[in-house]
């Protein structure tokens, strides 16, 4: 009688045991197949804002911005994914051009999306445009984390170096009223970036030393100057120490081939007064 309970008791727990394991085997045996999605696919995850300056076109066309788009697994199929576009100044086909759709070819993962810019697009040297490319689904859900990618474009140009150089008749103006007589300066350029050129005079208020300023392109025929604050002559009418900064807005043209400056010369005991100078050639 005892003998037998225990047989019995024995089947139970072999019967419970295979139980068991035949459910952790379903677990722990089956292919769990995660659902999956698109996202933008470079590395870093906070790596979803990019800078594009558009070179100047080889045959009529710009070298393009390229931003890899990836889905997380593999298919037999053809899938599409959705693109959008969207700023407050910059149109596609005016600005950039771009596809609204992406195809991710069977046996593969990743798909390249290219952001050409349009050189004649940007009249302006000094323009720039804000864009927000924005992953929108498909045959593909769009991952929660890395669906937008944010572009800066603007256009690359040299200014010419060569077009404010040499001997220019300086006028200073003060409140409005020619302060002395014109006199001649020198003009050069210090570098270039783009276009930004750097650039100084000798010879502003009769002084050897140079004042430097900038002269930024707006378009091919005028910009803006720029005199950053900086230390000038050591002793300045015997005044001691003089440091110059920017007063007013400069200018300048290139026809007629003049510009201005705005600035103010001021030593420990005060200042010399805001002035605006004229260079003409």
């Amino acid at each position: 009688m005892i003998k037998n309970s225990l047989y019995t008791l024995l089947a139970a727990f072999l019967v419970v045991s295979m139980v068991s394991c035949e459910k952790n085997n379903v677990v722990v045996g089956k292919d769990v197949t995660p659902a999956p999605f698109v996202k933008i696919a470079t590395w870093a995850a906070a790596d979803t804002v990019g800078t594009y300056i558009i070179p100047e076109p080889v045959n009529g066309k710009s070298a393009p911005f390229i931003i890899p788009i990836g889905v997380t697994n593999v298919s037999n199929v053809d899938r599409t994914i959705n693109i959008s576009y969207s700023s407050a100044t910059a149109v596609n086909g005016q600005q950039f051009s771009a596809p609204t759709t992406l195809v991710v070819k069977a046996g593969e993962a990743l798909v390249n999306l290219e952001i050409t810019g349009i050189y004649d697009g940007y009249e302006s040297v000094s323009r720039s445009d804000n864009l927000k490319i924005s992953i929108t689904g498909g045959d593909v859900p769009a991952d929660v984390a890395k669906t937008h990618y944010l572009l800066t474009i603007k256009k690359y140009w040299e200014a010419p170096t060569n077009v404010f150089q040499g001997i220019y008749t300086e006028s200073d103006y003060y409140g409005g009223e020619l302060d002395g007589d014109p006199y001649p300066v020198e003009v050069s350029l210090v570098s270039a970036n783009g276009p930004l050129l750097n650039m100084q005079v000798v010879g502003l208020w009769g002084m050897s030393t140079p004042l430097k300023f900038s002269m930024s392109w707006i378009d091919l025929e005028h910009g803006t100057t720029t005199v950053p604050t900086q230390a000038w002559v050591s002793d300045l009418f015997g005044y001691g120490q003089a440091t110059t900064k920017q007063s007013g807005n400069g200018t300048f043209t290139v026809d007629p081939n003049t510009f201005s400056l705005g600035y103010e010369h001021t030593v420990s005991a005060g200042s010399f007064g805001k002035y605006i100078s004229v260079f003409e050639k």
